[in-house]
């Protein structure tokens, strides 16, 4: 069952064991919690525009996020709608490598109809990824991150300067009840069925790395959990 995503839910109403409510947390993948090192963020959630996004030794900075610019073109039969926002950051960490990241956002969508009966159609997936993000660590060359709609949520890849390529998956699931929202709470990136980092983007964010990563591996997947914490599941709806 799957609601619209809030802020935070009242979990005493389906758990009446809990005392009170309780802040909103996804459900991280099984099994993955014991080897993880948790970050909170900040810079995320109040969003201002073009500073810094934080969490433990890990620094989004040089931050640029350009405008949400849309457009629609009107057709015989229907209309062509496209919104799209670029942003780029410099992932940082003392004595790591800088990772340079540049990424566009796009929605694609087909409308008809004015406001009062107008019924719009999503079509991102048939036009390209909804995320699409270039990642150069240091002198290596760029690699590439990409979330897609696909099936009924978001899927995608991120691809290493070491030549792993990871799954990238929208979590829908709130830790400690049956409850799923109808956007993401959070994205789970892996190694084959190994999950290595996991963004919960509900409130403030909260990233979480194995700890069995390398240096260079952690502050790689730090510089795409920013991208997916900056990420707009809604855009253009």
């Amino acid at each position: 069952m799957r609601i619209t995503a809030p802020v935070a839910v009242c979990l005493l109403l389906l758990l009446p064991l809990l005392p009170a409510c309780t802040p909103a947390q996804m459900r991280l993948p099984d099994g993955f919690a014991a080897d993880a090192v948790a970050y909170e963020v900040s810079g995320h959630s109040p969003r201002r525009f073009n500073q810094p996004v934080r969490f433990g030794p890990y620094s989004a900075l040089q931050m640029r996020e350009g405008s949400t610019f849309s457009w629609r073109v009107p057709l015989p039969a229907f209309d062509v709608g496209r919104t799209s926002r670029p942003y780029d950051y410099t992932m940082v960490a003392r004595d790591q490598p800088p990772v340079e990241v540049q990424c566009r956002t796009q929605a694609w969508t087909v409308g008809r109809g004015d406001a009062s009966g107008r019924v719009t159609v999503d079509v991102t997936a048939l036009a390209g990824p909804l995320l699409a993000c270039g990642l150069r660590m240091d002198s290596r060359p760029p690699q590439v991150l990409e979330v897609m709609h696909e099936g009924d949520g978001l899927r995608g890849h991120l691809w290493s300067p070491w030549g792993s390529d990871y799954t990238v998956r929208a979590v829908y699931d709130y830790q400690g009840t049956p409850v799923s929202g109808m956007t993401p709470t959070g994205y789970a990136i892996a190694d084959g069925g190994s999950t290595l980092a996991v963004v919960d983007v509900l409130n403030r964010g909260r990233v979480h790395l194995d700890r069995r990563l390398d240096d260079d591996q952690r502050v790689y997947f730090a510089a795409a959990a920013a991208a997916l914490l900056l990420l707009d599941p809604e855009l253009g709806e």
